[in-house]
């Protein structure tokens, strides 16, 4: 209980936290009581999951492979992302409004426009974004 309190955790992530000391159907009885009395829910950490890497000005492709690699099903990933109430393309032109102003020199460009990429915005969004207006 004390590692749900702290924050929430995937199913995933609460399973391999408790192996090293317990068994394998001790672990799946603690796991189904606590999605039963709803103190574990997938769909909840992804949402949660989602807000706090978007406010720390990450993109959804990093976010969703983050979130599948905390165990994370690709359905619940899929749905967060589109329900979350995040406008990738305002965060991404304001993580460009710190950069400012932009690099002049192609290779500095390309350096800045990888960046975002590893940050997880798609290359289609960085580009309308380094040629919008409101920069």
């Amino acid at each position: 209980m004390k590692l749900l309190a702290r924050r929430d955790h995937s199913v995933y992530e609460l399973t391999l936290k408790l192996k090293p000391f317990y068994s394998g159907r001790e672990i799946d009885t603690v796991i189904a009581r606590c999605l039963q009395d709803n103190w574990l829910d997938d769909a909840r950490f992804a949402e949660n999951y989602i807000r706090s890497r978007s406010n720390s000005g990450y993109g959804p492709r990093r976010i969703a492979l983050e979130l599948q690699q905390k165990g994370v099903a690709g359905e619940i990933i899929r749905q967060a992302l589109q329900e979350a109430a995040v406008d990738w393309q305002a965060l991404l032109l304001r993580l460009l409004e710190r950069r400012m102003p932009l690099p002049e020199e192609p290779a500095e460009r390309i350096k800045l426009q990888n960046m975002l990429l590893r940050r997880g915005f798609s290359s289609d969004l960085i580009q309308r974004c380094f040629f919008s207006p409101e920069i």
